[in-house]
């Protein structure tokens, strides 16, 4: 009776620590999509930034040709140019 018992207890044990086991792995994914969408989140200002700079220039490039002028009304992008530069 006790052999059985814990034989029992044995087999719920290692059930136990396979499910641990599954659910570490689990958890071990979320937390590098998390990471991976933190990092976005992180690079957001500084993408701005250089988003920015890179519709003036275009903007720039559109006062010589009319493609870059398209180019710019085609993703709604509102740039005006300083009359000092």
């Amino acid at each position: 009776m006790q052999k059985l018992l814990l034989w029992t207890l044995a087999g719920a044990v290692s059930l136990l620590l396979m499910v641990n086991l599954v659910l570490g792995l689990g958890t071990r994914g979320s937390i590098n999509k998390i990471q991976a969408v933190q990092a976005q989140v992180a690079n957001g200002p500084q993408m701005e930034m250089v988003l920015r700079n890179l519709s003036i220039r275009i903007a720039m490039a559109g006062e010589k040709d009319a493609a870059f002028k398209e180019l710019l009304k085609k993703h709604e992008l509102n740039v005006k140019l300083e009359e000092g530069k």
